[in-house]
């Protein structure tokens, strides 16, 4: 399974984008030989890391969960032709005092924030279609949980 974030930060939380990657490449070498089953062979996290300021709420709301069971699309810079197979997406937001939280936290901390974000954010598997039958999502959860526990981070 392909696994990645997708990291959207403000200049204030930049020092923090090194540990949001360092953890991304982990879960993408972690989950890189899994198999959970046909329906979902790429999972994306978009992390939007942005203290949102007063009446600009609206710029930063959560996408909902989103299953691409197919897509080919073409790109109108290159001319390539872009094809997206059975991947799901969600969005989690640092804002408010988890922002403060995460932001002023030593690297330690910081990780520990992220991973428990990360882990209350599995809720989002609730939200899975219906025609995705082939995704063992429990073991997919319980491998997610064991990634952290086994670096003493949850």
């Amino acid at each position: 399974m392909k696994f990645s974030f997708v990291l959207e930060i403000d200049s204030e939380a930049q020092e923090k984008s090194t540990l949001i990657n360092t953890l991304s490449q982990s879960l993408e070498d972690y989950f890189k030989d899994k198999d959970y089953g046909n329906d979902i062979k790429t999972f994306y996290i978009r992390i939007t890391c942005i203290k949102t300021k007063p009446g600009y709420e609206a710029w930063y709301k959560l996408i909902k969960p989103k299953y691409i069971d197919y897509s080919k699309t073409t790109s109108k810079l290159t001319g390539e032709i872009l094809e997206v197979f059975n991947t799901f997406s969600y969005n989690i937001k640092i804002d408010n005092e988890d922002y403060e939280d995460f932001v002023y936290a030593n690297h330690d901390e910081g990780n520990r924030i992220l991973a428990n974000m990360l882990i209350n954010s599995l809720s989002n598997l609730d939200s899975l279609p219906k025609k995705i039958k082939n995704f063992d999502k429990e073991t997919f959860k319980n491998d997610f949980r064991l990634f952290f526990e086994d670096r003493g981070l949850i």
